[in-house]
């Protein structure tokens, strides 16, 4: 059995306000949310074998952040992996995060734990907040899955790579060759222990020829979803939290938790 905590979407800052312009007042310090987490996580009664970071590590891409965000997660249980998001910057993740220990910073990688292994894809941009992934990460996610042999894998990206039949979620916030990298997954479905994502800040999860999507909350602000929904509102009253996921021969388990309001 593997057991590993999904985080996602903390979006730390060192600015003492803290406050994203695009979320209503009203939204407390995008750090306290993270020290809910550490509080809960730390009196978890069980052991991890990991924990896995789905992107927007930080608030902004200034290095200040990520000294903050380092700070704040190498008091977390390792080792985590992390993912770059649309508000991060990959190279002050590589130069302040990564110390390939406690803290891994992923691009496009592939990670063979014990008994599982972990597939990753950057889907940001370094140019716009679009999500955005080229042809040559759909050969190389094929590549990794037929190297995988008979073993379970995970596979993990920020942005969803699905349709989630909200109109502003699927306009604005997915890959548009998110399809192309389903028909990927369905082909190796058989090992495909389970697809994680963030970005769109809720606790949601899609089944799909077989393959499980699931995203994670943020700890800082989450998300309305509905149908039709035309832009994105934020849900006040939604709680912050993380995924507990265990992988066995039984099959993928997962727990959401949620944080204090």
């Amino acid at each position: 059995m593997i057991a590993f905590l999904h985080i996602s979407d903390t979006h730390i800052s060192s600015d003492p306000p803290g406050h994203a312009r695009w979320i209503a007042e009203g939204h407390g310090h995008p750090n306290r949310g993270v020290e809910a987490l550490l509080d809960v996580i730390s009196a978890l009664p069980f052991e991890i074998d990991f924990i896995l970071h789905t992107g927007d590590v930080c608030n902004d891409p200034c290095a200040d952040n990520y000294h903050c965000a380092r700070d704040l997660l190498t008091k977390l249980p390792g080792p985590m992996y992390l993912l770059p998001g649309n508000h991060d910057s990959t190279m002050f993740m590589l130069d302040i995060l990564h110390d390939g220990q406690a803290l891994h910073v992923l691009r496009d990688d592939h990670v063979p734990l014990d008994g599982l292994h972990l597939i990753t894809l950057d889907s940001t941009d370094a140019d716009s907040h679009l999500p955005h992934m080229a042809d040559s990460q759909i050969d190389y996610l094929e590549e990794r899955l037929q190297a995988v042999g008979d073993q379970p894998a995970i596979v993990a990206l920020h942005h969803m790579p699905v349709s989630s039949g909200v109109e502003y979620f699927d306009d604005k916030m997915r890959p548009q060759i998110g399809d192309r990298v389903h028909n990927v997954l369905k082909r190796h479905g058989g090992v495909i222990a389970g697809v994680f994502f963030g970005h769109v800040h809720l606790m949601a999860s899609t089944q799909l020829d077989g393959i499980h999507y699931v995203c994670c909350p943020s700890t800082y602000y989450n998300n309305f979803a509905y149908p039709g929904m035309p832009e994105r509102i934020t849900d006040p009253e939604a709680l912050g939290g993380f995924n507990l996921v265990m992988i066995g021969e039984g099959g993928t388990f997962l727990r959401r938790y949620n944080l204090p309001a």
